[in-house]
């Protein structure tokens, strides 16, 4: 059997979603049937995003939005709702990352990592709940790689990203018997604006690391993440799947590609 992943008739919000992996996902899940709505903090990067959907033939709802105030946040998803019809598959995919030891980080810098990439989870269940408690429906929450592996010099934002991979696990069962799947992502390295400063000074280190030996795109991320959202994925529940190349999996993956060489 060939699988068909169709989401017609279906409603994905996307916060964070005017850039990278949010907008890939958009753009995804509108190609494969569904009407999207997208938010980001900065409408100049909003209007881009909604112009280069226009340009793909997708219409999306777009609104700017605070996802860490849980007003602006409820704002949003109402209209996106009252726009598109329902909603059906929330993807929390906003996020900061800043960069300090935990020591050095600022007290702003610490409370807006929490509210934007913490909070702003357990906002968006609650909203989603509410719309998806009598007739089922799928939530997909980022966590990151620094959840299984934190790096110094990003410690706080590795905390957060741990705890949107435990209220996964939560979350899953709590909503289990409304018909609401939970599961989380992790993105390896994924070529995006927020990855690209490093990536241009740390390349191939971070490559060394890694068993595919490359970055991935923003799209690798969207088709794993339109399968969770799928019927094909209705037993997957209460999981994160890592969309990593097999980072960090063993010690010294760029011994594979030597061996490879000597073998032909």
């Amino acid at each position: 059997m060939s699988m068909n992943i169709r989401f017609d008739n279906k409603v994905a919000v996307v916060t964070g979603g005017t850039a990278g992996i949010g907008l890939a996902c958009a753009q995804l899940f509108a190609q494969l049937g569904a009407k999207v709505a997208i938010c980001g903090t900065n409408p100049t990067k909003l209007a881009a995003a909604l112009e280069e959907l226009k340009a793909q033939g997708i219409t999306a709802f777009g609104e700017t939005c605070d996802v860490s105030d849980g007003e602006s946040l409820k704002g949003f998803a109402r209209h996106a709702e009252e726009a598109l019809g329902g909603l059906d598959i929330w993807v929390s995919n906003a996020g900061v990352y800043p960069q300090y030891s935990i020591i050095d980080t600022p007290e702003n810098v610490w409370d807006k990592t929490v509210d934007t990439n913490m909070k702003s989870v357990y906002l968006g269940a609650r909203i989603a709940y509410e719309a998806m408690k009598d007739k089922g429906g799928v939530m997909l929450l980022a966590s990151s790689f620094a959840a299984v592996f934190p790096s110094v010099g990003s410690g706080v934002y590795a905390a957060t990203k741990s705890a949107v991979k435990s209220m996964v696990n939560t979350l899953a069962a709590e909503l289990a018997p409304y018909g609401i799947r939970v599961n989380g992502y992790i993105p390896g390295v994924i070529d995006t604006d927020m990855t690209h400063a490093l990536t241009v000074s740390n390349g191939e280190a971070m490559k060394s690391a890694i068993a595919m030996q490359t970055f991935g795109e923003p799209m690798d991320v969207a088709w794993a993440l339109a399968f969770l959202a799928s019927d094909y994925a209705r037993y997957i529940t209460g999981t994160t799947l890592e969309i990593s190349g097999g980072k960090m999996g063993v010690q010294n993956p760029a011994k594979a590609w030597k061996d490879k060489e000597t073998r032909a």
